[in-house]
């Protein structure tokens, strides 16, 4: 397993190191649907069993700029994920293909796996998903889909995560629901914010069958939002409001595809004086506080938007957005609970903030509860 790691590991550096000279020579670099667009950038092989073995599927996309495009590399998230792509220049109008296959050799489990490629012209990497759940055997649609929505309907899970994303984007995926009933059923889902939305296919559910479920966040409708966004919608089944509601949590940075060189060079540059805080061992019911020190040794005034913890047992006490000039510091307190666990632990707070080179900062509190 370690061996398998560190292969894993020296891959990604070596796209990393490919890919960064390429992008150096390019001036010319711009965002990715001026190159590319991608038919899907999601797959969810859906319920699949071990017996299944290895499963496939192509992600297809067309060049739709004025020039070929290239390849360079694509990098999976795991060894149990192996992909191949079109090696020959793409034509402008031509389509390319990445085609990912999953060893399913893991066992029993959910899967969700990242591949990254590395396309000429792109001033990011773009970054591709495989999702699934894997079992032993054949499950029942009640099995598996054990949260309810109403009496009619099930879903996998209440709280859908659409990981990370740029201000003024759109991002999609899709989780399944069940009609568990004996009739076809109508459904919508309601959201309670206007920058995202719903839709389901096929609608009617049919009696016994499955249908997608598709949430998108479009951030560039409403109020701006930073760090870790949640938003809710809730069900209407054939005309019914049903009390369970479904999350999409989405995690909101600033966006530098813009950005030309002079103005990464004026950028500014956040840093943590101690970028962790170790508690050593406590006991239970201990409060702990902390102030996390964050230095600005960029040229330009560092905003940061938003301060998150993905932990419910540590609260951020001072307010954001906070302004930090050039040269400066600026202080965030925290106070961590240890009311409601014992063990060993992790928890991270991330700051959100204006800086290309770190828009998001992550800062570490680890520890032992007796």
């Amino acid at each position: 397993m370690l061996l398998k790691n560190i292969t894993v590991a020296c891959s990604v550096l070596m796209a990393l190191f490919a890919a960064l000279p390429l992008a150096a020579q390019s001036g010319e670099a711009r965002p990715e649907e001026e190159v590319v667009v991608f038919e899907e950038k999601v797959h969810d092989f859906g319920d699949i069993l071990v017996s299944d073995k290895s499963v496939s599927c192509k992600f297809l996309f067309t060049n739709v700029s004025s020039t070929p495009v290239v390849v360079h590399n694509v990098v999976s998230s795991c060894g149990c994920t192996v992909p191949e792509w079109t090696r020959e220049p793409i034509k402008p109008g031509a389509k390319g293909a990445i085609e990912v296959t999953y060893k399913n050799d893991q066992g029993a489990y959910p899967f969700n796996k990242s591949i990254t490629a590395y396309i000429s012209g792109i001033n990011r990497p773009v970054v591709l998903h495989i999702k699934g759940v894997v079992y032993s055997r054949k499950m029942t649609l009640k099995e598996i889909y054990t949260n309810r929505i109403g009496t009619a309907l099930g879903i996998r899970e209440g709280t859908l995560m659409l990981g990370n994303m740029y201000q003024g984007k759109t991002r999609s995926d899709a989780t399944s629901i069940a009609n568990l009933g004996k009739k076809p059923v109508k459904v919508e889902v309601v959201s309670d914010n206007p920058a995202l939305t719903f839709a389901v296919t096929p609608n009617p559910v049919p009696a016994g069958e499955k249908a997608s479920l598709t949430y998108t966040v479009n951030t560039a409708v409403g109020q701006k939002q930073w760090g870790r966004t949640e938003y809710t919608g809730h069900f209407v089944v054939d005309g019914v409001k049903a009390e369970e509601t479904v999350r999409v949590v989405a995690n909101i940075a600033d966006d530098f595809d813009g950005y030309t060189q002079a103005m990464r060079d004026k950028a500014p540059v956040p840093g943590f004086e101690k970028g962790y805080l170790d508690i050593g061992e406590v006991e239970k019911g201990v409060e702990v506080s902390h102030t996390i020190v964050v230095k600005n040794t960029g040229k330009t005034p560092l905003t940061i938007y938003k301060a998150d913890s993905d932990d419910s047992r540590t609260d951020i006490l001072t307010p954001t957005p906070l302004k930090v000039a050039p040269g400066k510091s600026a202080e965030i307190k925290i106070k961590y609970s240890t009311a409601t666990q014992t063990g060993e632990f992790v928890s991270i707070v991330t700051l959100t903030t204006n800086s290309p080179l770190r828009p998001r900062l992550d800062f570490f509190i680890n520890g032992a509860i007796k």
